[in-house]
């Protein structure tokens, strides 16, 4: 039985592992804190740390997001009001001087926290399942038959690195 059951999970942890293999990864890596994808096309929203013109962090509003569309040669687009309001958008608040408490607007439950340390580069982390994780990347699993703002998910899927190394973490969507 525990053979059956390890073999399950190696099984299931592959099949996540690769649920978006194909999927074009952000050209441009200046700043950047970690990208979602999901599965109706191969854009990508992409978050990184927001500098202002002498390369200071703009500290009320320290992570920008925009896109990259795939679909036309790559081009990189700030978000539409649609999509900064009611999807891929982020709000922050700080923690202190090197920490901000953030999340994005379409699931404001989920808490993610820039870290900007002395040495080495910023990153984000947030707690899934239980697990603290450094975010990579997201693939939103959207429901078949859903779109526009109506449009609801089945699941998302947080890839990034514990304290133990790499980790897939699963998060259900009621």
């Amino acid at each position: 039985m525990t053979k059956f059951i390890l073999i399950l999970l190696i099984f299931v942890s592959t099949h996540i592992a690769f649920a978006q293999e194909g999927y074009p990864k952000p050209t441009d890596k200046t700043g950047l804190l970690f990208y979602i994808q999901h599965n109706r096309g191969k854009n990508t929203f992409i978050y990184a740390l927001n500098r202002l013109e002498n390369n200071k962090l703009d500290e009320d509003n320290p992570i920008k997001v925009y896109r990259q569309i795939f679909d036309k040669n790559g081009e990189i687009k700030p978000l539409s009001v649609i999509q900064k309001n009611f999807a891929y958008g982020i709000e922050s608040i700080p923690v202190n001087k090197n920490r901000y408490e953030a999340s994005i607007v379409s699931l404001p439950s989920q808490k993610f926290y820039l870290n900007i340390p002395s040495k080495g580069n910023p990153y984000v982390e947030t707690t899934v399942n239980g697990v603290q994780l450094k975010v990579n990347r997201i693939f939103i699993q959207q429901r078949d038959g859903t779109s526009g703002l109506n449009t609801k998910v089945d699941y998302i899927l947080f890839y990034g690195t514990s304290k133990n190394g790499a980790v897939v973490q699963k998060l259900l969507i009621d």
